[in-house]
């Protein structure tokens, strides 16, 4: 079995975007590197100045490839949510999350064979990390 990882692509920040929001982003991605999956999770991160969302944040434009055993979407991150919120690691940590439990839902329909039980313990650290509490 190939070994299956999550991406990200971004078109995210901005000159005045917060520092801490770069970091935390980067942050993320490192951790999630290291997790193995069933399906690539491919993420293109949308938002801040470069990229100006005014859509509410959240996940746009789902794919799920069976063939390919991939994911695809879109997060897109509000640009004023972005600059209004008091701590971007909580912010990321939950976005990413709430994102990757609806593909792997999406998944889940389609693939008898997908343990989302099993994938969606794999990212629960995303919601204590975002929360402050240590692993």
């Amino acid at each position: 079995m190939n070994t299956r990882r999550v991406s990200f692509r971004t078109v995210f920040g901005g000159p005045s975007i917060p520092p801490d929001f770069i970091e935390e982003l980067a942050r993320l991605r490192h951790q999630l590197r290291g997790v193995e999956f069933q399906y690539d999770f491919d993420l293109f991160v949308v938002g801040g100045d470069i990229t100006v969302v005014t859509d509410p944040t959240g996940l746009r434009v789902p794919r799920v490839f069976l063939g390919r055993r991939t994911t695809t979407a879109q997060i897109q991150m509000n640009s004023a949510d972005v600059m209004n919120v008091s701590d971007p690691r909580a912010f990321l940590f939950q976005t990413i999350h709430s994102a990757m439990v609806e593909l792997i839902r999406r998944v889940a329909a389609r693939d008898n064979n997908f343990d989302a039980d099993d994938e969606l313990r794999k990212i629960e650290f995303l919601v204590l990390e975002g929360l402050g509490e240590p692993q």
